[in-house]
């Protein structure tokens, strides 16, 4: 159902920026998280910047798996019952 006064498009739009917002957001924040926590481990050990360097590809190679997992879900959702998907018998 599409509120009073909004295309369908227009509200597919929005929750796009929604979503590329939120997702941009996690992963500055959980990269930050990583490479704070290499620091904070690197402090305690004397041993900078090993950990933070480590905590910080961890964290790359986490994110892009997760995005590129996260696309290929929602890839196969929406094209869930296209006609270019059927097999021709």
């Amino acid at each position: 159902m599409v509120p009073a006064g909004e295309r369908r498009d227009q509200r597919d739009t929005w929750h796009g920026f929604s979503n590329a917002l939120s997702r941009s957001f996690e992963m500055a924040a959980t990269f930050a998280l990583f490479v704070l926590l290499g620091l904070f481990i690197d402090d305690r050990v004397g041993t900078r910047p090993l950990f933070t360097i480590v905590f910080a590809l961890l964290a790359v190679t986490g994110l892009g798996a997760r995005a590129y997992y996260t696309y290929k879900a929602q890839i196969a959702r929406d094209e869930e019952g296209k006609p270019w998907l059927h097999k021709n018998p």
